[in-house]
């Protein structure tokens, strides 16, 4: 984990350290009021495996950027995702929208699963998915 500069390995979220066994994971994008994106998807599920195997950290706090915790779903990022999964007919289609649900689904697991504690900031809206981070850990 990074120490408290705001660098990241993420385009989607900043990692930080504002004290001693704390990390701070912040979702960033404010210009999209933290809209989560396809990056977001897998960038979650990778912070949070480090964190788990991160000894320093004790307590984890998740917050937003800007205006708002989050809008929930960037519709305009994830819609060829959803809305359109790959399949010849209906039965693959299906299993191909399942797989990527199942995937998606993993980002709000592994916060679950960590061994740390998190805390969730919400501050403003908490639309969509949002809310189901919130629920785990409010």
């Amino acid at each position: 984990m990074s120490s408290e500069s705001p660098l990241s390995p993420f385009s989607t979220l900043v990692i930080s350290r504002p004290a001693n066994a704390i990390t701070h994971v912040e979702l960033h994008r404010p210009e999209k009021r933290n809209a989560m994106n396809r990056a977001f998807w897998s960038e979650m599920v990778d912070c949070f495996n480090q964190i788990a195997s991160d000894s320093e950290c004790r307590v984890v706090i998740v917050s937003g950027a800007g205006k708002m915790f989050t809008a929930g779903i960037d519709l305009m990022d994830m819609a060829s995702d959803v809305l359109q999964p790959e399949g010849d007919d209906i039965a693959r289609t299906s299993w191909n929208l399942r797989r990527i649900i199942s995937k998606y689904q993993e980002t709000f697991s592994v916060i679950e699963k960590c061994p740390k504690p998190v805390v969730v900031a919400v501050h403003g809206a908490c639309v969509g998915g949002g809310k189901r981070e919130k629920v785990i850990h409010s």
